[in-house]
């Protein structure tokens, strides 16, 4: 992803969703992943997606970042979530019936664990997370 694109992403984001802290851009990152992953481009009105967060904040901030990075919502039907007690999201490409499963690092995890103790899940720390490799984010597994 160029820092150009993610730039327009984040501030888009910051416009829906009211203010960027890091788990809107975990979203951003999640789903521009699974776009690069299935390969679908723009075209992404064949992409569905079922997340697995815990629905309440921090947390289900995430939703509003795949929600920009992929324009699957709750209104056109291909965004699906449920309560959960860790993250995860599951992207399908419905044209070519293609899945890729999106998890947080174990590492990744305890880091934001950290910093939520330290009370710094602030938009600093956001700005870090766009800037990571994805492969210290997410563990993407296909099927």
């Amino acid at each position: 992803m160029t820092e150009t694109t993610l730039t327009s992403m984040i501030e888009y984001a910051r416009k829906l969703h009211g203010h960027v802290g890091p788990y809107v851009v975990i979203g951003l990152r999640m789903g521009y992943a699974a776009k690069k992953a299935l390969n679908v481009s723009d075209d992404a009105a064949r992409l569905t997606t079922e997340i697995s967060v815990p629905l309440h904040p921090p947390f289900s901030c995430l939703l509003d970042g795949i929600q920009v990075a992929t324009t699957c919502t709750v209104g056109n039907r291909r965004l699906h979530f449920k309560n959960g007690k860790t993250v995860k999201a599951i992207f399908s490409d419905q044209k070519d019936a293609k899945t890729v499963k999106i998890t947080l690092t174990r590492q990744f995890t305890d880091q934001l664990k950290q910093k939520k103790k330290q009370d710094k899940l602030d938009e600093a720390f956001a700005c870090e997370l766009a800037k990571l490799p994805e492969n210290q984010l997410f563990d993407i597994a296909y099927s």
